[in-house]
């Protein structure tokens, strides 16, 4: 039996009295459909990046097989039935093959992967097979529920640039819709956490070393090199127990045993690691045409991550020996933080705890609606991304915003003066910083007050998509691809963002529409 997300809707529903459930996903799924509808330029841009993709890999394989006909003349038996290699060019066109996953059902689950936080996993699966509204969108367009890696690959192949004008459209939507004029904007950032464990110098040290030790067996299980092993298994283990009792060591005499026991990880890593850099540079050196295709680019694919894991070895037994031994603070751009996300940085904002991972800024308009996201590599300075995401609100929405609210880590002179520069009005810095540099008028007046105590609004929508949209930790690794799944949260939160405000708005002309025909 398949897995859950192999299932496909093969008859159509016969059902007298059937109708579209009436669920919150049932809106969503609607609200995404008659976007797309409006918005009919963003599927071609998606075929576009889907068909980047599909060259891509026809290049790869086009590679592949010119590599396997290069080797072809060394079997004289077969070369009279094998046409002649022919030069290697990488494919500019695609040809007539198997169906591509249609741009709308990539879009789709695009939206419902941010909204759901995956397409991928076992809840996520169930979900999608159980669910009514799917079956509801997708069969009447003759569409089926694809498989899961199928669906992972051409939702990944989807560019950010994509995603941005997805969000941009979002926006001026809002804008012909009169949901939100963009004239008050209220900015703050957060700390999200990576997909990665927390850093431990001795864990680092010994999953980077078991890491290079697994490459090399690897490579030589499947006969691709060969290689004795010495004392290093012995070394290996000894290198992971020392990590972990570094680790479990309590008490009162616990810095000195861990001293102990950090010196003598470090020498049996020295005597691990010589052994293994010679190993790694030969392998290197020797000659592999005469494998197979696939069978280079798998041996070449472990010794680079083979290296990698063994320089890893080497960054995290140097900050040992200088925090450790030499009671040296390593710089934060010299420290290996973690093995599975290079990206990721010690996220530390004010008296909360420190994390690993990213602070992306957000910007929230008053009626809700998420306008810009800021994210960079490492732990940024909020004063730093200010002037940058008023820029890019202005983009979005095609006019600076009249009024600007943030917190005190945005504060500063050079800030106050560039934001009036372009145009913002009023633009207020909540804390002991921001009155500082304010006008004693300008901050005591009832409008910058007001601004001041809408600050809050922001605070709760990091709540909201931390707790509703699996906004806290990441999925997905790298800068690009966490921008990636951050980007299709905020789209998602946007459209349930745009329901309630127009139900909302609904409301309140039927209230005032009633409450005038009482009047008369």
């Amino acid at each position: 039996m398949g897995h859950a997300m192999e299932c496909i809707f093969l008859f159509p529903n016969y059902q007298l009295f059937s109708t579209t459930p009436d669920s919150d996903l049932a809106d969503f799924a609607a609200e995404m459909l008659a976007f797309i509808d409006r918005h009919g330029e963003l599927l071609p841009m998606i075929d576009a990046d889907l068909d980047a993709y599909g060259l891509r890999k026809k290049a790869q394989r086009a590679r592949q097989r010119q590599a396997a006909r290069a080797v072809l003349p060394a079997l004289p038996a077969l070369l009279s039935n094998i046409p002649e290699a022919e030069p290697s060019v990488a494919p500019r066109t695609l040809e007539t093959g198997r169906p591509r996953m249609p741009a709308l059902v990539v879009f789709l689950f695009l939206l419902m992967r941010g909204r759901y936080g995956s397409v991928s996993d076992q809840d996520a699966c169930e979900r999608f097979c159980e669910y009514k509204t799917i079956e509801a969108v997708l069969s009447p367009r003759g569409l089926r529920l694809p498989s899961r890696q199928a669906l992972v690959d051409n939702l990944n192949a989807v560019t950010n640039a994509t995603r941005q004008a997805i969000l941009d459209a979002q926006l001026q939507d809002c804008l012909t819709e009169e949901l939100d004029d963009f004239k008050e904007i209220c900015i703050d950032s957060t700390a999200v956490c990576a997909n990665s464990a927390f850093p431990n110098d001795a864990s680092l040290a010994a999953r980077s070393l078991q890491r290079a030790f697994i490459e090399l067996w690897t490579l030589r299980e499947q006969g691709v090199v060969t290689f004795t092993d010495g004392w290093m298994p012995s070394w290996k283990d000894t290198i992971v127990c020392l990590a972990r009792d570094i680790n479990m060591a309590r008490g009162k005499k616990a810095p000195s045993k861990r001293r102990k026991l950090y010196r003598k990880m470090l020498d049996t890593m020295d005597k691990a690691m010589a052994p293994m850099k010679e190993l790694y540079k030969t392998l290197f050196a020797e000659d592999a045409a005469q494998l197979a295709p696939q069978l280079q680019a798998k041996r070449e694919r472990h010794l680079i991550d083979g290296v990698q894991a063994l320089v890893n070895a080497w960054k995290a037994g140097n900050q040992i020996r200088r925090r450790v031994f030499k009671h040296e603070a390593v710089p934060m751009d010299e420290k290996l933080l973690s093995l599975a996300d290079a990206d990721a940085a010690l996220i530390i904002k004010g008296d909360r705890e420190t994390v690993l991972g990213y602070r992306p800024g957000l910007a929230r308009s008053r009626a809700g609606f998420i306008v810009d996201l800021a994210l960079d590599k490492g732990n940024t300075a909020d004063s730093g991304v200010l002037v940058k995401t008023i820029e890019a609100v202005a983009g979005r929405v095609g006019a600076v915003p009249e009024k600007i609210t943030t917190d005190d880590g945005y504060a500063s002179q050079k800030n106050r003066e560039a934001a009036l520069k372009l145009g913002v009005k009023l633009i207020t810095f909540s804390g002991a910083k921001g009155k500082k540099i304010t006008p004693a008028g300008e901050w005591d007046s009832a409008e910058a007050i007001e601004q001041r105590a809408r600050r809050s609004a922001v605070e709760s929508l990091m709540a909201v998509m931390k707790d509703g949209y699996f906004f806290a930790r990441m999925r997905r690794c790298g800068l690009e691809n966490v921008r990636a799944e951050m980007l299709e949260k905020i789209i998602a939160y946007n459209v349930d963002r745009i329901l309630m405000v127009r139900a909302r708005k609904a409301k309140e002309a039927q209230e005032q529409e009633e409450k005038m025909r009482n009047t008369a």
